[in-house]
């Protein structure tokens, strides 16, 4: 299964839809900026995910999975995913996040507890109110942390933008199967957008 990013929750076939992360934050960016802007500090990702929901009638049915910044300090576990119960959602996956930071970046998150651990057990509390989990992983050592807390779906994530190297996805999706789990891709491309049909004149 390969999932991609949405900014709306219209548009798209059922199949297309239940395959999505719906973002609502990157709607006032064009799509070729998304990989980009999804990891840079300027957005309130969960706020604006709850703000879309609001009033939002539940989708009946092919819900997307729905995306959260783990790592916010502000957020509430049991108020979002009451929220995303209301409006149809069951799953969630910590995306964007901060494995996407690589180098100084990186460890200077890491060294105030924002790594991927920390939204892994976001990750099992949004699990606890009865949202199912995906966990993303830019890196083996993430998968094995993710696999050893019981999150067996694993969203496969290379760190940064951009292309993986070759074969990386192989590599790690077998070691995900191996010990058991769901490998999952990732693609950055969204959701083709349906359009109407024209009517014949007859």
């Amino acid at each position: 299964m390969t999932l991609r990013p949405t900014s709306r929750l219209d548009g798209a076939s059922p199949q297309d839809r239940a395959a999505s992360v719906f973002l609502p934050c990157l709607s006032p960016f064009p799509a070729k900026l998304w990989p980009l802007v999804a990891h840079l500090p300027v957005l309130d990702v969960n706020g604006t995910l709850a703000a879309a929901l609001a009033g939002c009638p539940a989708l009946r049915a092919s819900p997307p999975v729905a995306g959260i910044f783990a790592c916010d300090p502000f957020l509430r576990v049991p108020d979002l995913a009451e929220i995303l119960g209301r409006a149809g959602f069951a799953e969630v996956v910590n995306h964007p996040s901060v494995q996407a930071h690589e180098g100084e970046a990186a460890a200077a998150l890491s060294a105030v507890g924002y790594r991927a651990e920390a939204e892994f057990r976001v990750l099992l509390r949004f699990r606890e109110q009865g949202m199912r989990p995906i966990a993303r992983a830019a890196t083996r050592q993430a998968v094995e942390v993710a696999l050893a807390l019981g999150l067996r779906r694993i969203l496969l994530h290379p760190p940064g933008p951009g292309p993986a190297p070759p074969g990386w996805w192989d590599s790690m999706a077998a070691h995900v199967v191996i010990e058991g789990g769901e490998a999952l891709a990732w693609s950055d491309a969204p959701p083709q957008t349906l359009r109407p049909r024209r009517r014949m004149r007859l």
